[in-house]
């Protein structure tokens, strides 16, 4: 008989401590005089000492803890705070024993059943939505490379007539200029400018599709990036002179050579040379600047124009996005240049930025690091 009652105690003492039930024994009051593991655990607090109706969220305002611990047959579903900040509901049982209130509360297991069935359903509704959106992925992974595909076989293939009539109508404004009057000649320029605009629209696109297909493959070799700056230079020379641009250049001590792909860091510095002429007023100037040191090289190019509002600066590098800063001879903008150039720099592993100010003017930098200098 006490080996029973002792295997009780023991038995009572595992479950308190161990079972996922409240146990709490409170006084008359309703104070705790002992709360078991679980109870501590699920409020984050240890309760001893504490009224059980501070760990009792009320959502009615109308809860009587007194009338419900002095009815041993009622089983009241009653809210608990936990330390996750969600209530959690138990149903309770009140027992006097002695001078003392023995509280137990027990999960609701009807109600724990049917959130395990709407957390299956909610679960295969997820699975189900994440196959669709795989499916979906896959589709749209291939229709944007049948994009790509069409854009650099249709540049691709635009690319020859294009020029042909850039040649031809270069050929008759300067071949038969005589024969030709006033508006034919305007005629002319009119087709020369906008097939020269198709062509570098082209050539955009030929490059936006290579960098999205990913076959944007570097040609590296040793080069002096003065030697680069110098051609571009030339191939903005008569633009910046048709608008009485001076191109101020301030190259440093450049004077290693580093490795690079040459034709298209050129062209990154022609797009921005370009780009600085376009947005600066006629007359004035485009400053450029290459510094060298023992980690980098930094290129800038800085404009005189109305500048760029911060708000706007992140259109910058998005393709075809364009900002409220017009260009101040009406050029045309393909709207890829700066997504083009930007890539061009990172794949050499430098970075590029800009710092504008309104009503004075845009800086472009790029860095390019040292490795790869020759010693």
């Amino acid at each position: 008989m006490v080996e029973d009652r002792i295997i009780d105690r023991e038995t009572f003492g595992y479950l308190k401590e161990h079972a996922p039930v409240l146990f709490f024994v409170l006084s008359e009051e309703g104070r705790i005089v002992d709360a078991n593991a679980y109870a501590c655990s699920l409020t984050g607090r240890s309760l001893v000492g504490e009224n059980l109706r501070n760990i009792i969220v009320d959502f009615s305002g109308r809860f009587d803890l007194k009338a419900v611990m002095g009815e041993p047959s009622l089983e009241p579903l009653i809210h608990i705070g936990t330390a996750s900040g969600l209530p959690q509901s138990f149903y309770f049982t009140f027992k006097p024993v002695s001078d003392h209130i023995l509280a137990l509360g027990r999960l609701d297991a009807e109600e724990i059943e049917k959130t395990r069935k709407e957390v299956s359903a909610l679960n295969q509704e997820l699975n189900n939505l994440m196959r669709e959106l795989h499916k979906k992925n896959a589709q749209l992974k291939r229709l944007d490379e049948e994009k790509n595909q069409f854009l650099g076989m249709a540049a691709h293939d635009l690319r020859k007539p294009i020029g042909l009539i850039i040649t031809y109508s270069e050929f008759l404004m300067e071949e038969a200029a005589d024969l030709l009057d006033g508006e034919q000649k305007g005629f002319l320029n009119t087709i020369n400018s906008s097939c020269t605009f198709m062509k570098r629209l082209v050539d955009d696109f030929l490059d936006v599709s290579a960098i999205e297909a990913g076959r944007f493959d570097l040609e590296l070799q040793l080069v002096n990036i003065t030697t680069i700056l110098e051609e571009s230079l030339k191939l903005n020379h008569l633009q910046a002179i048709k608008k009485g641009i001076v191109l101020q250049v301030q190259a440093g001590e450049c004077t290693q050579r580093m490795a690079m792909d040459a034709s298209k860091i050129e062209q990154a510095i022609t797009n921005l040379v370009s780009n600085a002429i376009e947005h600066t007023q006629p007359g004035t100037k485009v400053n450029i600047a290459l510094a060298c040191d023992q980690q980098s090289m930094t290129f800038s190019v800085r404009d005189r124009g109305p500048g760029i509002p911060p708000e706007e600066m992140k259109k910058l590098f998005k393709p075809f996005e364009k900002t409220s800063a017009k260009k101040t001879g009406g050029e045309k903008s393909t709207g890829l240049g700066m997504l083009i150039t930007r890539k061009i720099i990172e794949a050499h592993g430098g970075e590029i930025w800009v710092d504008s100010t309104l009503g004075s003017g845009t800086t472009v930098y790029f860095r390019l690091p040292r490795k790869g200098w020759e010693q």
